[in-house]
């Protein structure tokens, strides 16, 4: 090989990465704290879709407010805890379905349409702990989208036609029920899923 040739080879990665542009610089990120209704803490759900392609957020956040229902609390803290949406850095009480019961937001579609779920203010006569069940919030209204004839169920997804898909419980006893799985007795009863529309 002639010294021309290896001078060559050498100059052309030179000569390419030259011509290059330069490279981008790598994306910056901000964290925003989203805050809380007065309690220590918020969180959004992990494995959920708790963002939409518009950069609204939903979860829940502590009050300062005892739950009225401890030890038997939605809460670690047993602090009383609602669903939020956080918005253009605003953060909004989604409410729930009775005065002292807790919410917790899983999902948002594009629409802005929200599944979770919601305490109803009634103790469940299987398990002596609040009951919660399935709501959507749509148009700034929380929907009870109610049970399978049990004492509990939860909303999982809704997609951007407000269809809403979950788990609910009926009144037949299980006793191989979820409670272990989910590690508290939500369900006692046999679970099913549900698709609710319209």
């Amino acid at each position: 090989m002639s010294l021309s040739l290896i001078l060559s080879a050498l100059a052309l990665p030179l000569i390419t990465q030259a011509g290059q542009p330069p490279t981008k610089e790598h994306p910056r990120y901000k964290l925003i704290d989203l805050g809380t209704f007065g309690g220590p803490n918020s969180t959004v759900g992990g494995e959920t879709q708790s963002v939409n392609n518009r950069g609204v957020m939903v979860g829940a956040a502590e009050t300062a407010i005892p739950d009225p229902f401890a030890p038997n609390c939605f809460s670690p803290n047993c602090l009383l805890q609602h669903a939020f949406q956080w918005k253009d850095g605003v953060l909004t009480d989604l409410g729930a379905l009775s005065a002292g019961a807790g919410s917790y937001a899983i999902w948002i579609n594009e629409r802005g349409d929200i599944a979770g779920l919601s305490e109803n203010g009634v103790i469940d006569p299987l398990t002596g702990i609040p009951e919660a069940v399935a709501v959507l919030w749509s148009g700034g209204e929380i929907i009870n989208l109610g049970t399978l004839g049990g004492n509990g169920s939860i909303a999982i997804q809704v997609n951007n036609r407000g269809q809403v898909v979950g788990g609910a419980a009926n009144a037949i006893p299980d006793e191989f029920s979820l409670s272990p799985i989910l590690g508290n007795p939500f369900f006692t009863t046999h679970t099913r899923a549900f698709l609710w529309e319209n």
